[in-house]
């Protein structure tokens, strides 16, 4: 049987009273169930619902049937993170640049704008944002562009097939005679 993960997201949407999980020491619990037969009363219970109550469990002693009533109403794992629904991949390609673009072709839902709004750390000032384009489709002349960029075509390609041809003339002219 695996063991289902719930990002904290996830956990957050089940806060009512007909639907409540918590997570506790990073695993999930449906209390739904359970809220009505708690011995510390409904109200504690459905306050923390669909949050982290680790803190509030631990400041209350349990007895050892709680702890077994808790094996009971587990149905998973906290993830350490909220999980991106494209995958890692998809972030770690926009990484470090400007991907607002990328974000709006997809065309996300107002529940992932609210999550994104809180990853939010600030604003990529106008001076950043040149440094950041993302390359035209219509590569310019190396002539026209005097760029670093421009510099390690000579680097990477064109140098070395110059000095290839170079080497092919000096083995046949000095050396094949």
């Amino acid at each position: 049987m695996s063991i289902h993960c719930y990002s904290p997201t996830t956990v957050s949407k089940h806060k009512l009273s007909n639907d409540a999980w918590i997570s506790i020491h990073g695993n999930v619990y449906n209390i739904t169930n359970f809220i009505t037969v708690h011995p510390g009363g409904e109200e504690v219970l459905i306050k923390s619902a669909g949050t982290d109550a680790t803190e509030c469990f631990d400041s209350i002693g349990h007895s050892d049937e709680a702890y077994k009533l808790m094996n009971d109403l587990k149905i998973g794992k906290l993830s350490e993170k909220d999980e991106h629904p494209g995958g890692e991949e998809v972030l770690l390609e926009q990484a470090g640049k400007d991907s607002t673009e990328e974000f709006e072709d997809v065309g996300h839902s107002s529940d992932a704008r609210e999550i994104m709004a809180k990853y939010k750390i600030g604003e990529l000032i106008d001076e950043d944002k040149k440094h950041n384009k993302k390359p035209s489709s219509h590569p310019k002349s190396a002539s026209s562009d005097e760029s670093p960029d421009n510099f390690s075509i000579w680097k990477s390609w064109l140098l070395p097939l110059t000095l290839g041809v170079l080497a092919i003339f000096v083995y046949r002219y000095f050396i094949a005679s």
